[in-house]
């Protein structure tokens, strides 16, 4: 899974970004980069391959500018170089994206007779080519972003900047995690509580169909529809700890000794271990008034969700279908008024 970070901020972003990138190394990816805007413009430095090569051409090429974006991906839409990597740029918009667009053959194809021509064989450049053609109409960056948001289908996470402004990331999200840090006189975007531990522990989660816009000193948060809604602010208990290799060799070693205790940790929310029993569960069914179970998960996720089907029609004989959450949207399963998903 990709990574996003972006800093509106109040010294250079650049240094941040990177090692804010560092954390969410154990997404696992194949190319960086960032972007920054200093004195009105865009400028960019990209690499393929692991952050150290990122890091390198930063020191070659240093990029200044209190606020920016950054990103780690991991290719679907064209191989792992340069040319694909994040982020992309059309006509005074930089852009980073998690997910896929699924309908950016179409978008594409219209903004190419449009006379939009594509650098790269990504999807993501489609929004910035849709931004950056909304903005040429005379729309604000903010009535911009959000038009552009309305055409998009498919499982996305953004992070969106203008040339010009340098107070301003909209960031939205409908699928992919994303989350809006908040700091003293700076504000920050994550693909999760982790990548922002080291700046701030107070956290707003968008929701699915949200989009946000971050100034220094505040955010306002959106529905596609523009109507403003309110998301709970809270406190994180991410640590820069939780994504530190330690004196493992690599992510995947460090957590697979972690095992145990993360296990432990977990099931001491629903067994008391003392007593040797289970714990009242606050749900908003009755196991034993429902007549199947439908379970939708992906990565390790849907591993553990194949074991609980097992246990579930072996110890409470309750039907089970399981499916790779990235395509359970596109079943349409029957689902009957004692059935529970």
């Amino acid at each position: 899974m990709c990574g996003i970070v972006g800093i509106v901020g109040n010294s250079p972003v650049a240094p941040l970004i990177v090692d804010a990138l560092k954390r969410l190394e154990y997404r696992g990816y194949d190319s960086a980069g960032i972007a920054t805007i200093e004195h009105g413009r865009l400028d960019r430095r990209r690499a393929e391959g692991k952050l150290v090569n990122l890091e390198r051409r930063l020191k070659d090429e240093p990029l200044d500018g209190m606020i920016g974006i950054g990103h780690t991906r991991w290719a679907t839409h064209g191989v792992p170089n340069e040319s694909n990597a994040h982020p992309h740029f059309s006509d005074g918009v930089a852009i980073v994206h998690n997910g896929i667009i699924e309908n950016f053959a179409e978008l594409r194809d219209e903004l190419m007779r449009d006379g939009y021509s594509f650098t790269s064989q990504t999807d993501t450049e489609v929004v910035a080519h849709l931004v950056a053609r909304e903005l040429a109409k005379g729309l604000k960056p903010v009535e911009a972003a959000h038009k552009a948001l309305k055409r998009l289908e498919g499982a996305f996470a953004l992070a969106i900047m203008f040339k010009g402004d340098e107070d301003l990331i909209v960031g939205a999200r409908n699928g992919p995690p994303l989350a809006v840090g908040h700091g003293d006189g700076q504000m920050f975007l994550g693909s999760d509580a982790i990548a922002l531990a080291p700046f701030t522990n107070s956290i707003t989660y968008l929701e699915d169909g949200d989009w946000a816009v971050v100034r220094r000193n505040q955010v306002d948060i959106f529905d596609m529809g523009g109507n403003k809604v309110d998301r709970k602010r809270q406190q994180s208990l991410s640590t820069s700890f939780m994504v530190d290799k330690g004196n493992r060799r690599h992510f995947m070693e460090k957590e697979i000794h972690e095992q145990p205790e993360v296990i432990s940790h977990t099931l001491a929310h629903y067994v008391d271990f003392v007593g040797g029993v289970s714990k009242p569960l606050d749900l908003p069914f009755d196991f034993a008034k429902i007549d199947r179970l439908a379970i939708s998960a992906c990565g390790t996720a849907y591993l553990a969700g194949l074991i609980s089907k097992y246990w579930f029609e072996r110890y409470a004989r309750l039907p089970v279908d399981i499916d790779v959450a990235s395509e359970f949207r596109y079943r349409e399963m029957p689902l009957s008024k004692n059935d529970a998903a």
